[in-house]
């Protein structure tokens, strides 16, 4: 049986929501990071875009909501923290299992090639760390 520490291989991104996509991918394209994928989706009754930006293996998320940006948001501008994993199904059933607070169940997103599969616990400020499984 595979533990939790068996299926992390380590961290994957940072997602970062901006008020404008295309602003935001100027800035970090001029401090050195590159774009390697751009999506949009439905969500919301609007168009979502995301960004995936890569300087020497740092990975960020851009991403413009549909629905726009909060000012005033309660873990700060910095969405959350993702950890890569092998299988999405053994991660869950292994922090269900520790107690952590789920704050968002497995879901899929129409991100990279094949999509992916992602959840969110509840850090002790607040801030969530989200467990994503490239498809």
């Amino acid at each position: 049986m595979s533990t939790l520490s068996d299926t992390i291989r380590g961290f994957q991104h940072l997602g970062l929501p901006v008020r404008d996509i295309e602003e935001s991918i100027a800035f970090y394209s001029g401090l050195g990071f590159s774009v390697f994928s751009r999506h949009e989706f439905n969500e919301n009754g609007g168009t979502t875009q995301v960004a995936f930006l890569d300087m020497n293996g740092f990975r960020l998320e851009l991403y413009q909501p549909a629905n726009g940006v909060a000012g005033d948001r309660p873990n700060g501008i910095i969405d959350h923290i993702a950890l890569d994993v092998q299988d999405i199904n053994t991660a869950y059933e292994e922090i269900s299992r520790a107690g952590f607070t789920i704050v968002e169940g497995i879901n899929e997103l129409p991100l990279h090639a094949k999509g992916i599969k992602y959840f969110m616990i509840l850090g002790p400020d607040n801030e969530r760390v989200e467990f994503n499984q490239i498809l």
